[in-house]
C-alpha cells in the first residue's frame, strides 16, 4: 500500500490512493501514475500542491504520487514523458501540480528542477497499472447545448489570463448566477479552478477532468476533443461560460488548435486577449482574422494596458474595429467595457 500524504492535485479526481499499490514494471505513457522519491531539491521550485488544494515544501525523501506528462515553460521547467523508465531511475517534478518527466531544460532564473528516484507505477489490486484516463469524468466530444462564452486567450505564460478571468467572473456575477468557468489548455495545477471559484464561478473543470495532465504536446484532435468535451460539460446549468486557454496562442499547449475549431468557437460571444505589448495583441487580433473570428467583440488586456496613454497612443494606428481595452486595476472604462460584454452575451 501506498504510504504518503504527498500526492499532486494532478490526482485530483482519484479518492482512493492509500489503497493502491507500487510495481516495479512502468509503462511510459501520458497520464501514468507514478510514486517518486525526493533525493535532491531546487529550494527556488520546492512546492507541490496537493489534492486538498494546499500547498506544501518539498524535503530530500519525500514520497511523492504524480503523474507522467508534458510541459514547456518559459518562466518554468520544460521536460517530457520519457520514452523508457525504470525502478531507481532519475526523473523531476515539472510543475506545481505534480506532473513528472525528464527535465530538458529550465529558466535559468530559477534553477533545475527537483531531482527524484523512480519507486514504481501505481497499480490497483488486479494489479492494473493506473492513467489519469482511467479517472476521467467526462468524455462527451461533441457540444450539446449552445451557452454564450467568453475566450481568454494571450501571447505567453504570465500574461494576465488567469487573473483577467477571475476579475470578470467577480464582475459578471453581479448580473449572471450560474457561471461556470474552465481551463481548456495548460499543465494540471487546481490554483487558477480556485480563484474562478472564489471570484463567483458556479462550476468549474479542467483537462485533468478528461484524463490528461497537460495538453502539451498532445495532437490536434486530441486537444479538440478534450475542449469539447470540457465546454459540453460545463454548458449545463450555466448561463455563461469562461474558458481560460493557457499558455500563449502561438505555444505547444494546443491554443491555436482550439480557436481552430469551429464548433467551439461558434458559441464564444467575446475574445479576451491579454498580452505584453502592443505587438503581441495586434499579431492574436491578425490570427483571428485568419480564422474568421473578427466579428467577436475583442477585449485587450494584460501588461500592454498598464499604461492607458501608451497603450492608446500605440494602438490606435492600427485602427482595430469591434474591440476595446481593459485594465482591471483602472476602473476609467470598466462599465462602457462590461456593457459591450452584456450586451454580446444577451445577443442585444
Amino acid at each position: 500500500m501506498i504510504n504518503t500524504k504527498k500526492i499532486g492535485s494532478v490526482l485530483k479526481n482519484i479518492n482512493n490512493i492509500n489503497e493502491l499499490s507500487i510495481s516495479d514494471l512502468i509503462d511510459c505513457n501520458q497520464g501514468q501514475l507514478i510514486a517518486v522519491k525526493v533525493i535532491s531539491v531546487n529550494p527556488n521550485y520546492n512546492k507541490l500542491e496537493l489534492i486538498s488544494g494546499r500547498i506544501t515544501e518539498l524535503t530530500e525523501g519525500d514520497i511523492i504520487v504524480g503523474a507522467l506528462g508534458n510541459r514547456i515553460a518559459s518562466s518554468g521547467m520544460t521536460g517530457s514523458v520519457p520514452s523508457e523508465l525504470n525502478k531507481h531511475d532519475k526523473i523531476h517534478i515539472l510543475n506545481l501540480g505534480g506532473v513528472i518527466g525528464n527535465c530538458k531544460d529550465f529558466n535559468i532564473l530559477l534553477g533545475p528542477a527537483t531531482e527524484c528516484e523512480v519507486l514504481g507505477s501505481v497499480i490497483d489490486k488486479s494489479n492494473k497499472q493506473l492513467n489519469l484516463v482511467d479517472y476521467s469524468k467526462i468524455k462527451e466530444n461533441k457540444i450539446k447545448n449552445k451557452v454564450p462564452s467568453i475566450a481568454v486567450i494571450g501571447t505567453g505564460i504570465d500574461s494576465g489570463k488567469t487573473t483577467v478571468t477571475s476579475f470578470i467572473i467577480k464582475t459578471l456575477s453581479n448580473y449572471y448566477k450560474k457561471i461556470n468557468a474552465c481551463k481548456l489548455a495548460g499543465t494540471a495545477s487546481q490554483k487558477d479552478l480556485y480563484s474562478y471559484e472564489d471570484n463567483g464561478a458556479y462550476k468549474t473543470s479542467d483537462f485533468v477532468d478528461y484524463g490528461l495532465p497537460s495538453t502539451c504536446m498532445n495532437n490536434k484532435e486530441t486537444i479538440q476533443n478534450c475542449s469539447a468535451s470540457i465546454i459540453s460539460d460545463m454548458s449545463e446549468d450555466a448561463e455563461i461560460i469562461l474558458m481560460e486557454l493557457g499558455d500563449g496562442y502561438h505555444g505547444d499547449y494546443g491554443t491555436k488548435e482550439i480557436i481552430q475549431n469551429t464548433e467551439i468557437t461558434e458559441s464564444i460571444e467575446v475574445i479576451i486577449i491579454c498580452a505584453y505589448d502592443v505587438s503581441g495583441a495586434v499579431n492574436i487580433i491578425e490570427n483571428l482574422k485568419l480564422n474568421n473570428l473578427e466579428d467577436k467583440l475583442l477585449i485587450i488586456s494584460g501588461p500592454v494596458t498598464n499604461n492607458v496613454s501608451a497603450y492608446k497612443k500605440s494602438i490606435d494606428k492600427f485602427s482595430i474595429p469591434n474591440s476595446d481595452f481593459l485594465n482591471i486595476y483602472n476602473s476609467t472604462n470598466h462599465v462602457n467595457v462590461f456593457a459591450k460584454i452584456i450586451n454580446r452575451i444577451n445577443n442585444d
